[in-house]
């Protein structure tokens, strides 16, 4: 191992950058793949915030590195300034990743007329409770699709929509939670054609394209379903006949 009086400033900088990219990578790889799987991280907004990360923690630390790195200090106080640099870095990707973890996609949610995706911070720990195995509890893994129903029961109907009026809206109150197949007949009946999500997107014509030849269906066999985001809406492309979800494309769903 080579020792710090015989590395180079540049070496210094160049290694903690490395490093930093490396642990950076895994960390993205890990919210894309598990937390925010595609469109979902555009679609809540994860851009910034991992744009924040990649500054302080690929970028700042090593620039840091580079400035502070002079062995002509003295090993002991050149070994302080870098181990307060690496704990800063590190309380700044545990802060990143700690938001990203509390604000990740809980569920795809279809009602009434079109998908929700719900994020982890908007269910209550109250409404979880009063929800059915497995809408009870804060999944870790990707965020799976649902459908929630109006209750046919006219006083948990008053409280539906009492919830609804205080802003917790249907998608978010777990409780009436269903299987995705249990509503994916109504999601089929109200899918718009193709060819509005192609007006809405003139510019995408290429990627609708892509998304009919990839889904082995011809372009009347599949309609669209808006889907409300916190950061970007996007659209889910379905199956006209049986309301399967083909895709999730970030597109623009209403005008």
């Amino acid at each position: 191992m080579l020792k710090l009086a015989s590395i180079s400033r540049w070496q210094a900088g160049g290694g903690h950058l490395a490093i930093s990219a490396a642990i950076g990578v895994a960390v993205l790889a890990a919210m894309i793949f598990v937390w925010y799987p595609p469109p979902y991280f555009e679609a809540a907004g994860g851009n910034d915030l991992v744009l924040l990360m990649v500054g302080v923690d690929v970028a700042l630390g090593p620039l840091l590195t580079l400035a502070v790195f002079n062995p002509g200090k003295g090993m002991r106080k050149l070994r302080f300034d870098l181990a307060v640099i690496g704990l800063c870095q590190l309380a700044a990707l545990a802060y990143g990743v700690h938001v990203m973890f509390v604000a990740r996609p809980a569920y795809l949610v279809y009602a009434v007329d079109r998908f929700d995706l719900v994020m982890n911070n908007q269910l209550s720990d109250a409404e979880l409770a009063k929800a059915a195995p497995p809408w009870n509890a804060r999944l870790l893994a990707m965020p799976p699709t649902v459908g929630a129903r109006v209750p046919a029961d006219p006083k948990l109907k008053e409280e539906s929509l009492f919830l609804a009026l205080g802003g917790v809206d249907l998608p978010q109150q777990p409780r009436f939670y269903v299987p995705y197949d249990e509503v994916a007949a109504d999601a089929a009946k109200r899918a718009q054609p193709l060819s509005e999500l192609r007006k809405l997107n003139p510019e995408a014509a290429a990627r609708i394209d892509a998304v009919v030849a990839k889904s082995g269906r011809v372009e009347a066999q599949l309609g669209f379903l808006p889907a409300r985001a916190p950061n970007r809406d996007f659209a889910v492309i379905v199956d006209r006949g049986s309301g399967a979800i083909v895709e999730r494309a970030m597109l623009k769903p209403w005008t």
